[in-house]
């Protein structure tokens, strides 16, 4: 979750199809909405490209986080990012290159574990229910209070060049509980496409 995130903007770009499909990794057959919706986006960078659609009742800004490196950020309608992160829920992508090809989310995981108790040695950090994305587990990580005395949640998805994770973080216990269900079909609707990319800006 450290490492800043390659936009979702609509720039110009080609994927390249040499080998794309069989470097896809089995959450390519992640479920999601066309990006002809307004409320879906394209997250790519060099080693990867895959597809995410905001839930309904979500709205997705693609710029407000920018000054965060958070190019993706999602919070409810009818509110901000800034009302939602202050008083409610946000939500978020982050993606970050593996340092070897032997990198797992496994050692993600653990790696987030430490770094969260190192910096507050009241943090609960556990194991969620993994999330089913078609014939994918996601696992999911629980810190409680977490960051900034907040309650998160954060979803691992291998990919072969990138771990990516779905974030969500929430104000109180009450809000994390009535907000995840929307965190669910969040992460439900990925949809690897290559992680062979070229980006062409014009």
């Amino acid at each position: 979750m450290k490492n800043l995130i390659y936009g979702t903007l609509f720039l110009a770009f080609f994927v390249a199809q040499l080998g794309a499909q069989s470097a896809a990794p089995a959450t390519a057959k992640g479920s999601g909405k066309s990006v002809d919706n307004a409320n879906c986006g394209m997250h790519y960078g060099k080693s990867h490209i895959f597809l995410f659609c905001a839930p309904d009742g979500w709205t997705l800004d693609n710029s407000i986080g920018e000054a965060q490196g958070i190019f993706a950020a999602l919070y409810p309608d009818g509110s901000s990012w800034e009302l939602a992160a202050q008083s409610g829920t946000i939500m978020y992508i982050n993606t970050y290159d593996k340092p070897d090809d032997n990198y797992t989310v496994a050692k993600s995981m653990t790696f987030d574990a430490d770094d969260t108790k190192r910096k507050s040695q009241t943090a609960v950090v556990k194991k969620g229910e993994p999330i089913k994305l078609d014939d994918l587990a996601v696992p999911v990580q629980l810190f409680a209070p977490g960051g900034f005395n907040r309650f998160e949640a954060v979803a691992y998805i291998d990919s072969p060049k990138v771990i990516i994770t779905f974030v969500m973080s929430s104000k109180s216990e009450e809000i994390f509980k009535r907000d995840y269900p929307a965190f669910v079909r969040f992460i439900q609707s990925y949809k690897f496409m290559s992680s062979n990319v070229t980006i062409e800006h014009k």
